[in-house]
């Protein structure tokens, strides 16, 4: 079994208890929001002490934190009660996965006890809440690896790219009129991470022959913000 069999049951777990869950934010395989609620779910085949390690770093984003691992076969609760006693001294909470392919499902064994958050802890929660509220296509799946994984910054790449595949060449500011990022647009252009962009003159900018080539890559992100752009007039 891969970790990421484990995603979508954990998915709709959370999705069905009226949370807005997210994959692969800030390095977290799982995030679930509802309200101020912040959720982070690690997934991972088996239970360990660096999946409990990990979980414990996550805590201090000020989130309730999740461990997931496949059900184990013929499961006793007496003899994992020793096992649920430190998860929940550690402050973490345990999701089981039972994946097969007829019906996958997952199950919350034991809740979190509530983490008091420090300022310090506020602040890369604030980090998360940021990442997830600036995302509005979600391809990706939690827990893979080796993966390209659509972040914040590449969804708005994408959309300036598709803005500028249509439009021609254009200045940050009537890149933002056509509904770009208010914040992030000029300086996605000047620092050109991926190298999708070319200055064509005093603050106007074009597509590279690198950048025309992002829309096979992300397809389903070009698809998503080639629609917006396609109901501009």
């Amino acid at each position: 079994m891969k970790e990421e069999e484990l995603f979508a049951p954990v998915k709709s777990l959370f999705e069905e208890l009226g949370y807005s869950v997210n994959a692969e934010v800030c390095n977290c395989d799982v995030t679930a929001v509802k309200g101020d609620c912040l959720v982070i779910v690690e997934l991972k085949r088996t239970l360990s002490v660096k999946l409990l390690a990990q979980g414990i770093n996550r805590l201090r984003t000020g989130a309730e934190v999740f461990v997931a691992v496949p059900k184990p076969k013929n499961y006793d609760a007496r003899k994992y009660r020793d096992i649920l006693s430190v998860i929940r001294k550690l402050e973490l909470g345990l999701i089981f996965v039972t994946v097969n392919e007829k019906f996958s499902f997952a199950e919350i064994v034991s809740a979190p006890e509530p983490f008091k958050a420090t300022p310090a802890y506020k602040v890369k929660k604030s980090k998360i809440m940021e990442e997830i509220n600036a995302r509005f296509c979600d391809t990706n799946t939690g827990g893979v690896t080796k993966k390209r994984i659509v972040t914040s910054y590449l969804e708005q790449s994408v959309h300036i790219a598709c803005i500028l595949e249509r439009f021609g060449e254009l200045s940050p500011k009537q890149l933002r009129a056509y509904g770009s990022d208010e914040k992030r647009t000029a300086n996605i252009l000047r620092s050109n991470f991926y190298g999708w962009f070319v200055k064509v003159d005093k603050g106007v900018y074009s597509l590279s022959d690198i950048g025309r080539k992002c829309f096979n890559t992300y397809p389903e992100v070009t698809e998503y913000y080639r629609n917006i752009v396609g109901g501009i007039s």
